[in-house]
C-alpha cells in the first residue's frame, strides 16, 4: 500500500515511522504471485507470514530512476499485474514470505529511500533495516558513485554492526548502453566490504536470486553471532604459550598475504550463499 505524503508532513516524526512500520504492505493474490522456492526445498510460497522471529526488514537505497521500486514490485509479485499506476512511485512496502533451504522466512521490503527527501526518514531508513540493498544502474556512471556514498553513510550510521549489505548494479539487460563494468561492480563490493549481484529488472534476472540470497545472509551473520557467543563462552580460559605464538604468527602470515586475500574476497563477493 502505497505510504502518503500528505500523511507524512501531517504528522509528528516520531508517528511518521510508526506509519510506516504499521502501513498494510501489499499483497498479491496467489493467483498473481510467482512461486519463489529456493532449488533446495519443494516447499511452496505463502505470503504474509506472521513469524515474528523470521520477519526480516529490508530497505532499499539509491538514486532516482536505477530500478528499486521495479525490483520490490517484481518481489512483491505485482509487476505483471494490469493496474499498478498507483505502484510505480517509492512509498510502497512489500510483505511476502519465501522459502529459502527449506525454510521459511518473511521480507518487509521498504521502498521508501526518494519518499519526499525526507532527511529524518533517510535517517530512520539507516538505522532500522536488518538489510540492505544498494541499487545502482550500469548504464549510470554516477548512480554507480552515489551508491558508494550510500555504503560510507550506512557504515557511519550502523558502525560496528554485521548487517548484510548488497550491491546491485541493475539493467544488466541494457549491454549497448552500459557505463559500469561487471569488474567495477565487484570491485566496490569487495573495498566497502558487502556482497555483489548484477540484476535485470526488465527480464526478472537475478531478481528472486537477490532476495532470497538476502536471507541467506541474514541467517548466515545470525548463525556465526551464536557460534562466537558459544566460541568465547568455552575460551574464557588462558592462552597457552603456544597458541599466543601461533596467533602472532599468524599476524605476520596475514599481511603478507593481503593480496590474495582481496583476491579471494573479489571471488566470492557474488555469491549470496557464503559470508
Amino acid at each position: 500500500m502505497p505510504v502518503d505524503d500528505k500523511e507524512l508532513h501531517g504528522s509528528s516524526k516520531a508517528s511518521e515511522l510508526a506509519k510506516l512500520m504499521r502501513c498494510p504492505s501489499y499483497n498479491p493474490t496467489d493467483e498473481h504471485q510467482e512461486s519463489w522456492t529456493s532449488d533446495s526445498s519443494d516447499s511452496v510460497i505463502s505470503s504474509g507470514s506472521d513469524s515474528e522471529d523470521q520477519l526480516f526488514k529490508v530497505i532499499l537505497l539509491g538514486e532516482h530512476g536505477v530500478g528499486k521500486s521495479s525490483l520490490a514490485r517484481i518481489f512483491g509479485g505485482v509487476e505483471d499485474l494490469q493496474d499498478v499506476d498507483c505502484f510505480i512511485f517509492p512509498g510502497n512496502t512489500y510483505d511476502r514470505s519465501i522459502v529459502v533451504d527449506g525454510e521459511e522466512a518473511s521480507l518487509l521490503v521498504f521502498d521508501i529511500w526518494e519518499q519526499d527527501d525526507n532527511h529524518w526518514l533517510h535517517n530512520q531508513c539507516m538505522k532500522m533495516g536488518d538489510a540492505y540493498v544498494i541499487v545502482y544502474s550500469v548504464t549510470d556512471k554516477a548512480s554507480f558513485e552515489k551508491a558508494s556514498e550510500l555504503r560510507i553513510q550506512l557504515r557511519r550510521a550502523r558502525q560496528s554492526e554485521d548487517i548484510p549489505i548488497i550491491l546491485v548494479g541493475n539493467k544488466s539487460d541494457l549491454v549497448r548502453s552500459r557505463e559500469v563494468s561487471v569488474e567495477e561492480g565487484r570491485a566496490c563490493a569487495v573495498v566497502f566490504d558487502c556482497k555483489f549481484i548484477e540484476t535485470s529488472a526488465a527480464l526478472h534476472h537475478n531478481v528472486k536470486d537477490l532476495f532470497e540470497g538476502i536471507v541467506r545472509q541474514i541467517r548466515l551473520r545470525k548463525d556465526s553471532k551464536e557460534d562466537n557467543a558459544r566460541r568465547m563462552a568455552s575460551s574464557k580460559r588462558r592462552e597457552s604459550i603456544g597458541k599466543k605464538a601461533k596467533r602472532f604468527l599468524g599476524k605476520i602470515v596475514a599481511k603478507n598475504n593481503k593480496k590474495m586475500a582481496f583476491k579471494q574476497k573479489s571471488k566470492s563477493c557474488h555469491d549470496l550463499s557464503v559470508l
